[in-house]
């Protein structure tokens, strides 16, 4: 009656296991760099306590939604080919239905928004792109064509 359900738990929970093995292993060989980390501070500074040295919060972690350099090519490419200005909103959904990623999850969206964001304000240095106003209502334009960068 409720084969496939109990198939389907029995299969998530060893995906799950597999995960929990793979982080236990993970958090032990950082544990183990730890160790080694402290005892080399220990020689080197004995009059510090490493465990005295906070934690950092948050560490980063890139997102695998666009290859090395890809979101900079995608950038241009939507802001050559929009044939005017476009916010960094547009640019980001533009390049989100062309890489054929979910527009309406929010969470997915506004992760792709800021590396959007980080972009443009690269382009803007570089003098490719400006902006056009200040904010959210900031509208986007190439300098140069792409085949000047």
């Amino acid at each position: 009656m409720n084969d496939h359900a109990i198939s389907r738990l029995i299969a998530k929970r060893a995906e799950i296991a597999g995960m929990v093995a793979e982080l236990e292993e993970e958090l032990n060989q950082c544990r183990a760099d730890l160790t080694h980390i402290d005892g080399a501070l220990r020689l080197l500074r004995a009059d510090l306590d490493p465990t005295t040295i906070p934690p950092r919060e948050r560490r980063y972690k890139r997102t695998h939604y666009f290859a090395h350099n890809e979101l900079s090519r995608l950038c241009m490419d939507t802001l050559r080919l929009a044939g005017g200005p476009l916010t960094a909103e547009e640019i980001t959904l533009r390049i989100m239905t062309a890489k054929g990623l979910d527009a309406r999850d929010a969470r997915l969206r506004g992760t792709a928004r800021v590396q959007i964001g980080a972009v443009l304000k690269r382009l803007s240095r570089k003098q490719i792109a400006a902006p056009s106003g200040k904010g959210v209502g900031a509208t986007w334009r190439l300098l140069r064509s792409q085949d000047d960068c």
